[in-house]
């Protein structure tokens, strides 16, 4: 576990992005559970049973997992109140439904949302190559997304997630999953995020002008 920013940014300089994924993110008991590993079993059980999937395919990513954020454009942001729940389930079967249905010409773009409608562009150019579905963008259109949003609104009402929204991907398989992580660290090591940004304590940006915080 990585207790701070700095640990965080010497972690991802020293893990090959994969090693970090694992050592991290999948292995640990999530941090938001607050090392009760109990806890934690009991409540991917309660999601999974809900969801119709193995218990051992549920994952939480983000900061709820990590305790900082690893989305590029989030600074790192620690872990807080306001956070939500990142999960990821891993299932072949879910993914294969969603795709299907998402490539049907029966899916008419203009009877739904902007947002959902560009959503579902960005998985036909991107997301499905790499395996992911982003079911927090579309889940209202999915076959089974109206059974699933009552299970995750159910899970709003349990500790430690009680008042989160909690979200999910679906995801192919478990390469599937870690790849898409890597990504991400790569994109943060590429864009030298690591050297450039200098972080306050709360895990805000610093800005930062001749080496002296402005």
């Amino acid at each position: 576990m990585v207790n701070t920013i700095d640990e965080l940014k010497s972690e991802l300089i020293r893990l090959p992005p994969m090693s970090f994924v694992s050592r991290h993110l999948f292995d640990p008991v999530p941090f938001c559970f607050g090392g009760d590993a109990e806890r934690w079993v009991e409540w991917k059980h309660a999601l999974s049973d809900l969801l119709d999937v193995d218990a051992r395919d549920v994952v939480l990513t983000g900061s709820g997992a990590l305790g900082f954020s690893l989305n590029p454009t989030k600074n790192f942001k620690k872990f807080d109140i306001k956070s939500d729940i990142d999960c990821g389930v891993v299932s072949e079967h879910y993914f294969n439904i969603s795709w299907r249905h998402l490539r049907k010409e029966s899916v008419s773009l203009g009877s739904i949302s902007r947002e959902t409608s560009e959503a579902i562009k960005d998985h036909r150019k991107h997301f499905v190559f790499l395996g992911t579905i982003a079911a927090d963008r579309m889940l209202s259109i999915l076959p089974f997304g109206k059974n699933w949003q009552a299970a995750l609104d159910l899970m709003t009402e349990m500790e430690p997630t009680k008042g989160r929204d909690v979200k999910l991907r679906i995801y192919k398989d478990f390469d599937a999953l870690r790849q898409y992580q890597a990504k991400n660290i790569e994109k943060i090591r590429n864009e030298k995020i690591l050297s450039d940004l200098e972080y306050s304590q709360d895990g805000n940006e610093i800005p930062v002008e001749d080496g002296e915080p402005l």
